[in-house]
């Protein structure tokens, strides 16, 4: 990997890559990519990521934007940014390979060896693109400055560019090490969540490689594929989402996951009732440990926060991680709250990003003083600090929803709905109502067999014996399957999106 690092240094210096070039990245999780991220370290080039799910009329003004010289691109997705590409200042395309790492079928439905028929003189693969190393140091100087460029879920808003340092992504590393939550040398790690994620590069590829770790890498997970995936590779560590968990509940031909040291759970809030859940199912099968908790956001390198070892406490995210504060303060006004009073979360890490790259003025909005007068992160997400520092995370602030005056966290509607036997999994968003307010609506995914009728009865039940009147849902949609974006959570927008086409 080392050697391949620096062949590939080599060949983008040939191709014209300087210190400080934005180099866009079009691809997956696949070896070349995560090797080409360091080579452009040595470099001193910033790794530029685009979410493959751009449409074509896109292309051009990412690479604009970016001023990309060069361009990485995936073979599957090659044709679309390589005929889309207009007037980008793009000169050299170097395509990424990813037929060996798919089965021959999956390889041959996707088109992944029809690349060269589409491209021009400007184009060669990343084999040719390599060259003997050629002995020149690598740059140290750029600390402060960008070294990669990854983007925002989108999940309640439109995607932003993070600009993360070296500064940062080396304090994410120190602050994993020191709270020895990796199960170290000699162990394996799959890598589900994509590379152009602050959480998937950092905390799934970056930390366990520093570490010594081997890592798997999955470039087109599919949520169904888990369960055959902990079987095949028996990891001493998984990274998944909760909607990634609460499917694996499905498979009950799963008998040994002894073999599983550090399950991790991040990204989605996972509600009490689904952690004794997975827990139950995990020990049943021989796993020692509980899911391993864990917030953050990409603005802060993926993870500040988790739930481990003797802090571990249901219904928690556990204690910021060595070097990361944690406060919650009122929204409004901006004022630190006691221990156990609910309000926005700040962040203060030394992971924290250098800004959205090409949109300074969004980073005002989640970059100010905090009570001290110091930067913090304002997440924009509701929750409350323990006396011990234990943290809770109640929901965006965005999903909350408004009715007759009352403020509704959907987590607690959720966690009711878990409760029931017939309940695989649930999410509630705000539907629009009479007189401008929201309204809580349920979708629900039911348990193999159970009847959506007698179901909706039961959960009408349940909702009011335990919630109060402005809690009920105002309607309960049945669905196979909740909608997931391509990091692994539960996408809101496209639920709230299908709500208002009703």
């Amino acid at each position: 990997m080392l050697d391949e690092i620096r062949q590939a240094e080599a060949g983008l210096r040939a191709l014209g890559v300087r210190e400080g070039d934005l180099v866009s990245i079009f691809s997956l999780n696949t070896p070349e990519t995560v090797i080409a991220v360091y080579a452009l370290d040595r470099i001193g080039a910033v790794a530029n990521f685009v979410d493959l799910k751009l449409g074509p009329t896109e292309v051009e003004s990412y690479l604009c934007h970016a001023g990309s010289r060069v361009a990485l691109v995936l073979e599957a997705a090659f044709q679309k940014i390589y005929q889309n590409r207009g007037n980008a200042p793009t000169e050299r395309f170097v395509v990424l390979p990813l037929a060996p790492y798919l089965s021959p079928a999956l390889a041959k439905k996707i088109h992944t060896n029809t690349w060269q028929e589409h491209a021009g003189a400007d184009s060669l693969s990343w084999k040719a693109m390599l060259r003997p190393p050629e002995g020149t140091p690598p740059e140290t100087a750029r600390w402060e400055e960008t070294a990669v460029i990854v983007y925002t879920g989108g999940t309640t808003g439109p995607a932003k560019g993070v600009m993360l340092s070296r500064r940062a992504l080396y304090a994410s590393l120190r602050q994993y090490t020191e709270a020895e939550t990796e199960y170290g040398p000699g162990g394996t790690s799959i890598t589900l969540l994509p590379v152009f994620s602050a959480f998937g590069l950092c905390q799934c590829i970056h930390v366990p490689l520093c570490l010594g770790m081997t890592v798997v890498l999955v470039p087109m997970f599919r949520p169904d594929q888990l369960g055959g995936l902990l079987l095949r590779y028996r990891p001493q560590q998984v990274h998944a989402t909760t909607s990634y968990w609460q499917l694996l509940l499905r498979r009950e031909e799963i008998t040994d996951l002894s073999f599983l040291k550090v399950p991790r759970s991040g990204g989605d809030a996972m509600q009490p009732e689904m952690e004794r859940r997975i827990n139950a199912f995990l020990a049943r099968r021989g796993c020692s440990a509980s899911l391993v908790i864990e917030y953050g956001m990409s603005e802060v390198c993926g993870i500040v926060c988790l739930s481990y070892g003797s802090g571990q406490r249901e219904g928690t995210v556990g204690r910021p991680l060595p070097g990361c504060r944690i406060v919650a303060v009122d929204p409004e006004n901006g004022q630190l709250l006691p221990a156990g009073r609910q309000g926005e979360l700040l962040i203060r890490s030394p992971t924290v990003m250098r800004g959205y790259y090409g949109h300074p003025e969004a980073d005002s909005q989640v970059l100010r003083p905090g009570p001290d007068g110091e930067q913090w992160i304002w997440t924009k997400d509701l929750g409350f600090v323990e006396e011990d520092g234990t943290v809770v995370v109640s929901g965006r602030i965005k999903r909350m929803i408004s009715r007759s005056g009352f403020k509704i966290f959907p987590s607690v509607i959720e966690d009711h709905l878990l409760r029931s036997e017939l309940v695989e999994a649930c999410a509630v968003t705000g539907v629009p109502g009479s007189g401008g307010e929201n309204l809580p609506a349920a979708y629900v995914v039911l348990k193999k067999g159970v009847d959506p009728e007698d179901a909706e009865q039961s959960l009408r039940a349940i909702c009011r014996r335990e919630l109060n009147t402005f809690l009920q849902p105002v309607s309960y949609c049945f669905r196979n399957a909740l909608p997931l974006t391509e990091r692994g959570k539960v996408d809101f927008l496209a639920l709230e999106r299908e709500s208002v086409s009703e």
